[in-house]
């Protein structure tokens, strides 16, 4: 239970007290210090998971959907893709998603950068991977500036789309890194 629905609960115990038994105020006494207890017990809980998190050294971290490795910044944490079969890989500085190429995922780099004209991309800088490429871009838009990362990799038998939109040019450059570290 968050805080702030703590505090309309205690608001509503306290309005409501005048009007009930001597009984009724100690069972709504009792539930509220049930309600605060887990959410302390909460709160505690996501901050040891949080420190935990943060602690994980710098390193390569298992990608098991693909049976594939990727290097990334101490603190991060692999989980599922928001949308799609895959990973999104979050740490300080870095978001990006691996996943396998959809119909839509550019093949080659020219592919890539005919799919960036739609977005307006200013300084536009692509890479020819042995084993695939990396394109990343820029548009500024009504939010800003962002900054996007396209990577599409075949290590083996497996070939996986690494992206990523950051919100500056360091999270980019460090997608970047992280997309062109995937390894088996």
């Amino acid at each position: 239970m968050r805080i702030s629905s703590l505090v309309a609960l205690m608001v509503a115990m306290v309005i409501g007290c005048g009007s009930s038994s001597e009984a009724e105020q100690q069972q709504a006494a009792n539930d509220l210090a049930a309600a605060l207890g887990a959410a302390v017990e909460n709160a505690a809980a996501e901050g040891a998971a949080a420190a935990a998190a943060a602690e994980a050294p710098a390193g390569d971290v298992d990608l098991p959907r693909f049976g594939l490795k990727i290097a990334v910044p101490a603190g991060a944490t692999v989980g599922d893709a928001i949308v799609g079969e895959g990973h999104m890989i979050t740490a300080p500085g870095l978001v990006v998603t691996v996943q396998a190429p959809g119909s839509f995922s550019p093949e080659n780099l020219e592919a890539a950068k005919e799919a960036a004209e739609m977005y307006s991309p200013t300084n536009v800088r692509e890479e020819t991977l042995a084993d695939g490429f990396a394109l990343t871009y820029e548009n500024t838009g009504g939010m800003g500036t962002n900054y996007f990362v396209v990577v599409r990799r075949t290590l083996g038998d497996k070939t996986v789309m690494c992206e990523t939109t950051a919100v500056s040019a360091e999270q980019q450059a460090s997608a970047l890194e992280a997309c062109k570290s995937i390894h088996l």
